[in-house]
């Protein structure tokens, strides 16, 4: 099994002539439709799953994503090519109900798993490459919170299948690795509850830092490989988590940013103690999940110590009884 320190280093991955072959020039092809000639092809970091390209030409960019038999960054996790089928339909679907927010699948070639979208990055950069470099802001978070609400809402009545297992065996398999995987009871407890709770709606799955751009006074939201059915809490406390994971070390400017993420979020609902407390438990078990996870790392700027404390903290909150945001924040910014 591939560990974090046998990761395959991105420059030695392979190139898009050799990872499409013949089926590179109809794609190229189809790149040159929507920018003209064809300038650069630049391998994007971040992802472990996909292999994705900025193509840039005389007339802008676009994003080509390719899926292969294993992860890209893992080659010892083996996968589907055809799943790339999947977000494509997630794409659509989003695409309908909030087109200024989402990639536009430009083209499809599904013998090569490859798809052309449109680039919703205006700076080229993700807001955790922003985060890497300074602190959020309460403007970013609300304007964030709205953003997730609105997308929310507007799938909300969507019957559409978009996982090809099944979005409630996807729904199980997203708890097992991200909330599941630290073995603690209240985390189990929480799993059962958000499976047990209906209606299952339209969930994004990854609603990371690295998977969204605020550039531009915009939100963007991009990686849709993890779309699935669940609670809409799930969303929430994800992105919930790694809000606070980006100032493990700036703790003094979190009370300000869950405020604005939460009341922009809940800004029409107040949400119930019990929601909070989910959102909160769905949160610790996402930063166990990124503190602990070997196999595919998460990029913090903090020390290993740091990481170590961090988790003890959560844990002995986890132990104690229900949480809230609140007490969440506290175990993270008091972590001794």
């Amino acid at each position: 099994m591939t560990r974090a320190s046998e990761q395959i280093p991105v420059d030695t991955l392979p190139d898009p002539e050799r990872l499409l072959g013949d089926a590179l020039p109809d794609i190229l092809a189809d790149c040159h439709d929507w920018i003209g000639r064809i300038d650069a092809i630049t391998r994007l970091e971040g992802g472990n799953v996909s292999h994705v390209f900025r193509v840039e030409g005389t007339r802008g960019s676009v994003v080509l994503k390719v899926r292969s038999a294993t992860f890209v960054r893992i080659p010892s996790m083996r996968t589907d090519p055809a799943l790339i089928g999947d977000e494509r339909r997630a794409l659509e679907v989003y695409g309908a109900l909030a087109p200024s927010m989402f990639p536009r699948v430009l083209a499809f070639h599904p013998q090569a798993h490859a798809m052309i979208m449109t680039d919703v990055f205006p700076d080229r950069r993700s807001y955790e490459d922003h985060l890497q470099e300074r602190a959020g802001t309460s403007e970013e978070l609300a304007r964030l919170g709205t953003a997730v609400r609105y997308v929310h809402e507007a799938t909300k009545d969507v019957q559409v299948p978009i996982r090809s297992q099944g979005d409630l065996w996807f729904r199980e398999h997203t708890f097992n690795y991200s909330l599941r995987a630290s073995g603690h009871p209240v985390l189990e407890r929480v799993c059962q509850e958000l499976s047990a709770e209906e209606p299952q709606r339209l969930v994004l799955g990854d609603l990371a830092p690295k998977n969204l751009s605020l550039a531009d006074g915009r939100v963007a939201f991009c990686d849709l490989d993890n779309v699935h059915r669940s609670r809409p809490v799930f969303d929430v406390g994800y992105l919930l988590a790694h809000i606070l994971l980006h100032h493990i070390d700036q703790p003094e400017h979190l009370p300000a940013l869950l405020s604005a993420l939460l009341d922009a979020y809940y800004a029409d609902r107040p949400p119930s103690l019990r929601t909070l407390q989910l959102v909160a438990t769905v949160a610790a078990g996402v930063i166990f999940y990124r503190l602990d996870n070997s196999m595919v790392p998460y990029r913090l700027g903090t020390s290993a110590l740091r990481r170590q404390q961090v988790r003890r903290s959560v844990a002995r909150l986890l132990d104690r009884g229900p949480i809230t945001p609140d007490s969440l924040h506290d175990a993270v910014a008091g972590a001794p």
